[in-house]
């Protein structure tokens, strides 16, 4: 099969090589997916770079994925093959998280792209139980539930922002989508870019950028990281919230504990989703509560959209498809 492979750590050109790997075969309770379509997230980026200790290359990245069941291995039922599924974060079931309901959480979790080969390939591996089946989109929708619109459906369980004045900061692949819902559910919504040409997809979303020196936002979303985490701190109200839900440089940052004591503000870190939120980000595209904004490229294009993320010049998520 073709894929993209992590090869080293680095940029783009020297990490990702566009590979022939041998086609996966199933085994005990295992399905093969054919990728149509596989979602590019800033996790990604950070993987590449080398930030996660347990990522070993040479591996497939990628996390975000729907595709067909093309192949199934001994236990599992064969009239399953042909239909389509978005696939989860692979979790135990038993750990204190995953009884709490908290899968995300999982202590032993296996992450595709991470911890074994992920969705940058025609083809990927996973157990039967971690391909969910769904109907009714276009897969390169629908790959947009499987991460972006689903962590926002997570991260906006946090906190109530009917009524409130929210900033998100940034308006990545995830910002774009938090801003959406948190529209639809009755916020104030502002976001913080540096992209006119973001700004004007927002602009005919009916969501404002937010003016300069405007401050004292109910919540802030920060889904940048280090390089905006001090900003988003004096940006929120006293009493505010700030709810934490991205890392795209991997870096560490300072933060002053003066700030969050004399504030009082509220720091909610929120880590990605659980299958059924995916499940509701698919009914809000289904309900066109929310636009799906993508880029679509061919897998063969993956250092390229490493680059043009790291540019800032995608809008809405980046999508591979084989």
């Amino acid at each position: 099969m073709k894929a993209v492979q992590l090869v080293k750590f680095g940029e783009p050109a020297e990490a990702l090589k566009f590979v022939d790997l041998p086609d996966p075969v199933p085994g005990p309770g295992d399905v093969v997916v054919k990728i149509e379509a596989a979602g590019v997230c800033g996790r990604d980026l950070v993987v590449r770079k080398g930030a996660f200790p347990h990522v070993k290359p040479p591996i497939v990245p990628g996390h975000e994925g729907v595709g067909r069941i093309v192949d199934v291995g001994p236990g599992v039922e064969k009239d399953i093959i042909g239909e389509r599924v978005f696939l989860s974060g692979i979790y135990d079931g038993t750990c204190e998280y995953c009884k709490r309901g908290l899968e995300n959480l999982c202590k032993n979790a296996e992450l595709l792209g991470e911890s074994r080969n992920g969705t940058y390939a025609e083809y990927v591996l996973v157990p039967a139980k971690f391909a969910h089946p769904f109907h009714g989109l276009d897969p390169r929708v629908a790959v947009v539930a499987t991460c972006p619109l689903s962590t926002a459906v997570y991260a906006l369980r946090h906190v109530d922002v009917e009524g409130k004045k929210v900033l998100v900061v940034g308006a990545g692949g995830t910002g774009i989508y938090i801003a959406q819902l948190a529209k639809i559910r009755g916020a104030e919504v502002y976001v913080s870019t540096r992209s006119p040409d973001k700004a004007r997809v927002l602009k005919e979303l009916g969501i404002n950028t937010a003016p300069e020196g405007e401050k004292d936002f109910d919540i802030v979303v920060d889904t940048v990281g280090s390089p905006t985490l001090e900003r988003s701190l004096k940006l929120a109200k006293r009493s505010g919230s700030v709810l934490v839900i991205g890392n795209v440089t991997g870096e560490k940052t300072l933060l002053s504990p003066a700030l969050v004591i004399l504030r009082q503000l509220k720091i909610i870190g929120s880590m990605a989703f659980r299958p059924w939120d995916i499940y509701e980000a698919l009914d809000i595209l289904k309900r066109g509560l929310v636009k799906p904004l993508y880029t679509e490229y061919k897998l063969q294009d993956a250092v390229r959209v490493h680059e043009d993320m790291e540019r800032g010049a995608v809008i809405g998520r980046a999508i591979l498809v084989p």
